[in-house]
């Protein structure tokens, strides 16, 4: 059975693990690494919950995906949220769990913001042509936004204003 919901402080422990595994698998899709986060406690994961939204797909009682949404707190910034940390075990990939975890994801956004950013390695055609199925746009490319084991990886910038 799977179900999709809001993960909550209790769900840490979890999201930790998925995260840690999103990162050591896939180091080039994320801003932070698994070195940084892997000492962090699991109380910073529950605090990292409890203060935003992160969209979680369970299957089987099992986190296997999740979705985050930044909204900034500054007046002038705060009608556009980040899209983050969007992750989908590889035996779910294909499934419609990443749909179902995006589309709680916009859902919440459409309540709060105005438009969604991401950015996505340039090299992941199959995140974009996700993305792009979900209404995104790519608006530009940020050459060497991260670097990986000295290897540099170009960011394509995208949005998706909500109501289209």
């Amino acid at each position: 059975m799977t179900v999709v919901r809001r993960l909550l402080p209790d769900d840490a422990e979890e999201y930790r693990s998925l995260r840690l595994e999103a990162l050591e698998r896939h180091p080039e899709a994320f801003g932070s690494s698994h070195a940084e986060e892997c000492t962090r406690p699991l109380a910073s994961f529950a605090d990292r919950i409890a203060g935003g939204y992160i969209a979680g797909g369970f299957v089987d009682g099992r986190l296997d995906a999740t979705a985050g949404l930044l909204v900034p707190t500054q007046a002038k910034s705060r009608h556009k949220g980040m899209l983050w940390g969007v992750y989908v075990r590889a035996k779910r990939r294909g499934s419609g769990l990443a749909d179902a975890v995006m589309t709680a994801l916009l859902a919440h956004a459409a309540e709060h913001v105005e438009q969604i950013h991401l950015s996505v390695a340039a090299a992941n055609g199959r995140a974009i042509g996700f993305y792009k199925r979900l209404g995104f746009e790519a608006f530009g490319t940020e050459p060497r936004a991260l670097k990986v084991d000295g290897t540099y990886i170009d960011e394509l910038l995208m949005v998706k204003v909500m109501g289209r």
